[in-house]
């Protein structure tokens, strides 16, 4: 195989490779407050399901790294809130920020997903969370966590404030760099690119060949 074409793949499976990993925070805990049935979730429904003391999780995937105290702007990661035994997720975040805060020997996070539906995010249609660790933690798994802002350490608004849960907030993970399986469509691109390169690489050598045989008599 050429240099050209070596090149090329590698540098194709560097880009590739820069798209598939992210880093990942989870927090989660057990619904103190489901939504009031006498005012069902409208833009959601599925939040309707979800009862007192079921678990929850929070999960956020983002580019990038968080290895110390500060303000990130997380906007374009991907925020997922879940309750499984509800079968309920909201996924609708736009604008993303979080605050970690050094206090003592803790980190102290509060937290800001603004949904993109209703009428923006001031007027109630967001996920806010605020709870802290111990700082020896914030890239760690399985860290028991404390929630702040009580009595609602989590709290889901939607539908301009008519849609409110509450949950409490007792672990969180951090894992850094995981590898997500490229898309389909994204594989599909690269093997096409690498079997041209491959097929012109053989045809030019073998216009070669032609070229440089001896003509017979």
């Amino acid at each position: 195989m050429s240099r050209f074409v070596s090149i090329t793949i590698l540098f194709l499976m560097a880009g590739f490779a820069n798209v598939a990993s992210a880093d990942i925070i989870t927090f989660g805990g057990m619904i103190t407050q489901a939504q009031d049935p006498t005012e069902p979730a409208a833009n959601n429904p599925t939040l309707n399901n979800i009862q007192v003391l079921q678990p929850y999780l929070v999960t956020l995937m983002f580019t990038g790294s968080i290895t110390a105290p500060g303000t990130y702007n997380l906007t374009g990661a991907n925020l997922t809130f879940s309750d499984a035994t509800a079968a309920a997720t909201e996924t609708g975040f736009g604008s993303i920020s979080l605050t970690i805060t050094a206090n003592g020997g803790f980190d102290e996070f509060s937290f800001l997903g603004c949904l993109t539906t209703g009428s923006g995010c001031p007027f109630g249609n967001q996920l806010d969370a605020n709870f802290r660790i111990p700082s020896a933690g914030l890239n760690s798994q399985n860290v028991a966590a404390t929630g702040l802002d009580q009595p609602h350490p989590l709290d889901l608004l939607e539908d301009d404030g008519i849609t409110d849960i509450h949950g409490t907030i007792t672990s969180y993970s951090y894992t850094g760099r995981v590898s997500a399986v490229p898309e389909p469509k994204s594989t599909v691109l690269l093997g096409c690119l690498l079997a041209g390169l491959i097929a012109a690489t053989h045809a030019r050598k073998a216009g070669g060949n032609r070229c440089n045989r001896s003509p017979i008599e």
